[in-house]
């Protein structure tokens, strides 16, 4: 206890209240309190600021990053990557983001979809199956036999995809009309067809004036005539290979014929931006 000043007596002294605001706080505890508050917002902050950082991690991993020895790039420029993705019987991706894309089953696919909110779902895919799907963060389980998938991601698909739900009455230029080649799906940034040749037949000329990617879901032997030009040599197309073409700047007019014994079936993306 402290002396108490000259002139005062103990009693006086201790009954001499602190001086206080008008909340009844001394100063000191004012202080007190005030870095109280400041530390609390600090650490709200830096919990915001963590959450943050997690999601965006989460949200960053790329698909090959997070499983390279699953997806692999078979073709990328500015606009465009293209992936193949094996997944083995019962085998998982981690979480990833995808973007907005078009993927094409080569196989039957049964998988269970875990999104980043903890949802889960089972798809079920045919193989041969096209399909637009929008970006979206997820981790995949195969529940089933191995499964593999040729995805076309879209680098500068910043909104969702607009669905054009029936072929227009009256065709662009440059729009590919054969009865083989059948129209799949459309929107802003991409056409499919869907290309069937059964054995020994023949499409009709046809026009390829848009960039675009092949998937050859069923491979076989054929033979390309290009307009005004002879019959090409035939040849041997694997199941599961993938071409660009950059046909915006040299667009071309051909017809294909199958040679093989087996129907030949082949997927076109084409970029409309």
């Amino acid at each position: 206890m402290r002396n108490p000043p000259p002139g005062k007596s103990a009693l006086d002294f201790q009954q001499t209240p602190f001086a206080t605001d008008g909340n009844g706080l001394n100063s000191d505890m004012q202080k007190v309190r005030s870095m109280f508050e400041v530390g609390k917002r600090r650490f709200i902050v830096l919990l915001v600021l963590a959450a943050v950082g997690l999601l965006g991690a989460a949200a960053g991993q790329d698909l090959v990053a997070v499983a390279p020895k699953l997806a692999k790039i078979e073709y990328q420029d500015g606009r465009v990557r293209v992936v193949r993705l094996q997944i083995p019987e019962h085998a998982s991706l981690p979480t990833h983001d995808r973007p907005r894309r078009v993927v094409i089953s080569l196989t039957a696919n049964h998988v269970q979809l875990t999104r980043a909110d903890g949802t889960a779902s089972e798809t079920h895919t045919e193989a041969g199956n096209i399909a637009w799907s929008e970006a979206a963060v997820r981790s995949v389980r195969n529940l089933g036999g191995p499964v593999e998938n040729i995805v076309v991601e879209l680098k500068r698909a910043v909104h969702p995809g607009e669905p054009v739900a029936n072929l227009p009455t009256a065709l662009p230029a440059g729009y590919l009309s054969e009865s083989r080649h059948r129209w799949a799906l459309e929107n802003q940034y991409v056409r499919v067809y869907d290309v069937r040749i059964p054995p020994g037949e023949t499409t009709t000329f046809h026009r390829h004036a848009y960039d675009q990617v092949a998937i050859y879901v069923s491979g076989g032997l054929v033979s390309v005539q290009l307009e005004g030009q002879p019959w090409g040599q035939p040849e041997t197309i694997e199941p599961g290979n993938v071409s660009f073409a950059a046909n915006a700047a040299k667009p071309i007019t051909h017809r294909v014929r199958n040679d093989g014994k087996a129907e030949y079936h082949v997927v076109l993306v084409q970029f409309l931006e």
